[in-house]
């Protein structure tokens, strides 16, 4: 599993040998096997897996695993990355805060053009800040969700991923 210094949602796709079927049973078995250790639910060829409710907090990671047949194996695509609700929120603050700087600099800039006053260009850096506060907050939140990363990957690794080989045709 490799991970880029700038990715928050770390990523990876592998081609397994063996058949698509065989990895959702064998995947089903282990969620039923390691009640302590993850909980999880497979919907056709996705599957979802978490960290236990008693274990989660809010940066708790999750896994999404896609499961594609192919004719030399199953390709296996995994996204780790927080709950949906958590991402939202994330997504949503992100499109307000940019909104809003795009709103201010262009009232600003034509302020600004027609001689008045452009006070409102003075909040624009304070907005841009509040971004960089949020993508460093979440990096700070993989950071602390890194060992229940380290938890759903090592669980998974030895019992879908042994024979599986890296695809970087991105």
């Amino acid at each position: 599993m490799t991970t880029e210094i700038l990715e928050i949602r770390p990523r990876f796709r592998k081609l397994s040998p063996e058949q698509m079927d065989w990895l959702l049973a064998r995947l089903q078995e282990l969620i039923n096997e390691e009640t302590d250790q993850i909980k999880g639910e497979i919907v056709g060829h996705h599957a979802t897996i978490r960290i236990p409710e008693e274990q989660r907090h809010f940066w708790s990671p999750q896994l999404s695993l896609n499961f594609e047949q192919r004719q030399d194996g199953t390709q296996i695509r995994g996204l780790y990355g927080p709950r949906p609700d958590v991402w939202l929120m994330f997504m949503f603050v992100y499109f307000l805060l940019g909104f809003a700087a795009l709103v201010l600099l262009i009232v600003g800039l034509s302020r600004y053009n027609l001689g008045l006053s452009s006070y409102f260009l003075w909040i624009v850096p304070f907005i841009l800040g509040g971004i960089v506060t949020l993508w460093l907050g979440g990096k700070a939140g993989k950071k602390i969700g890194h060992s229940q990363i380290y938890q759903i990957h090592n669980l998974i690794k030895p019992n879908l991923l042994t024979n599986a080989v890296d695809i970087d045709d991105w």
